[in-house]
């Protein structure tokens, strides 16, 4: 199920999240171009963060990505969830929101992996918790998905269903891939945290304004 757009009704421009892949693409270009130089400084180890050891990874971690394969896709999620939660809580709550989200689920790695001394980068976890915040706020969204069933077909799927199949598959691949390379703990973690965190940010109430606004705009005649 791989998303290529969903529906949008801001046309104000999502600049944070412009600036967070921009942001991501520059420190990736860097890293690759420094035999993973970043990488090695900037990663999140749950062992050395449980002893104090350079503790600000756990935001800097965010940034770090292990592949262009992994940098895109992430991106690419973002691009299309990010903007319509930037618009909804505005672009400094949503700057928050995002790191907030991304050391949730940094932790929730971590808590299944209080020993581990392998390095954990990415921006899934962060973005995890946009998925969490769109499904709160947008379930009725309709994600323009390919669904491969032997030929390339587009269909249009309600967030609700998208995004409670793409968690229930976090969770499958978190208990038969455990040894793969993917922290699914950290997307999980940030899943939920996100939804909690976007209640806490006004996100439901704002939305509801958002809402009374688009009516009154679009069923009244102005003077």
């Amino acid at each position: 199920m791989f998303p290529i757009a969903d529906e949008n009704f801001s046309v104000e421009r999502p600049y944070i999240t412009y600036g967070l892949i921009i942001s991501n693409i520059i420190l990736y270009a860097i890293n690759f171009l420094t035999g993973d130089s970043l990488n090695n400084i900037f990663a999140f180890v749950p062992k050395d963060f449980l002893l104090g050891i350079e503790p600000w990874t756990i935001i800097t971690h965010q940034f770090m990505h292990g592949g262009w394969g992994h940098l895109l896709g992430n991106m690419w999620f973002l691009i299309i969830f990010g903007d319509n939660i930037e618009a909804t809580i505005g672009k400094g709550k949503y700057l928050i929101f995002y790191l907030l989200c991304g050391i949730i689920a940094a932790l929730s790695h971590m808590a299944f992996n209080l020993e581990s001394i392998i390095p954990t980068v990415g921006a899934s976890g962060a973005i995890s918790g946009v998925l969490g915040a769109y499904i709160v706020l947008y379930p009725k969204n309709k994600i323009s998905t390919i669904i491969p069933f032997g030929f390339i077909r587009i269909y249009k799927v309600e967030a609700l269903y998208y995004l409670v199949i793409w968690f229930v598959l976090q969770l499958v691949f978190n208990f038969t891939d455990p040894y793969g390379g993917v922290a699914y703990m950290a997307h999980l973690g940030g899943f939920v945290g996100g939804a909690v965190l976007i209640i806490l940010f006004g996100g439901k109430k704002k939305r509801a304004q958002n809402d009374s606004l688009y009516t009154w705009e679009n069923h009244y005649d102005k003077t």
